[in-house]
């Protein structure tokens, strides 16, 4: 009997371990995904450009300019993610003889939605001009020649992504969606990132 009594005692032990061991993944993951969005939104990612084209009253406008982009918020709490994403192109130049002065054109994203394995799974890294800079504006980058940023995109196969987007804090957008993207400051850290989004929903979001 004390044999069997230490068998049972081993066997609630070793399964009160195992069960620690899971339920402390998902939290020190939710720890690295919080740091690791509050580290992208110190960075934020750049592109610095130029620009010349006829405007619709066929005078000429050249501008000088730069694209910031950065994560506001990357918050899961439960399997529920909310994120905000902001854009922010500044630029100063001429049209026909005037200056223009420093202006600023500021883009906010947001979305929800319920992470889910497959939603885990489907999470991407794409590179893609922002859509300030897109080919119909003739922008020239600096240091960058194909303008481009590195994009997480969430990817699902339904719209289940509840989005909404302003500019300058005027609403642009509200609806659902089958995707969203988000601009990161570099390949490794959007890696990092659905790593630690893939850990969870397959630790706590069946």
């Amino acid at each position: 009997m004390r044999t069997l009594a230490g068998y049972v005692l081993f066997l609630m032990a070793s399964a009160f371990q195992c069960g620690s061991q899971q339920g402390d993944q998902a939290p020190s993951s939710s720890s690295e995904l919080s740091s690791l969005a509050a580290e992208e939104g110190r960075r934020g990612v750049y592109v610095f450009y130029t620009q010349s084209f006829l405007d619709k009253e066929n005078k000429k406008a050249s501008y000088r300019g730069s694209v910031y982009g950065a994560i506001q918020k990357f918050e899961l709490k439960g399997c529920d993610l909310q994120i905000e994403a902001t854009i922010v192109d500044k630029f100063a130049g001429t049209v026909g003889d005037r200056p223009t002065g420093q202006l600023q054109d500021t883009f906010r994203y947001s979305a929800t939605l319920v992470l889910t394995p497959e939603i885990a799974a489907g999470l991407t890294l794409i590179e893609a001009r922002p859509a300030e800079l897109s080919h119909n504006t003739h922008a020239v980058c600096e240091e960058n020649s194909s303008c481009t940023f590195p994009w997480l995109r969430i990817q699902a196969k339904q719209k289940v992504i509840r989005e909404a987007s302003t500019v300058n804090d005027t609403p642009s957008f509200t609806g659902q969606a089958d995707h969203f993207v988000v601009p990161i400051s570099s390949a490794e850290m959007g890696k990092r990132l659905i790593e630690q989004l893939r850990t969870i929903a397959g630790s706590r979001c069946h």
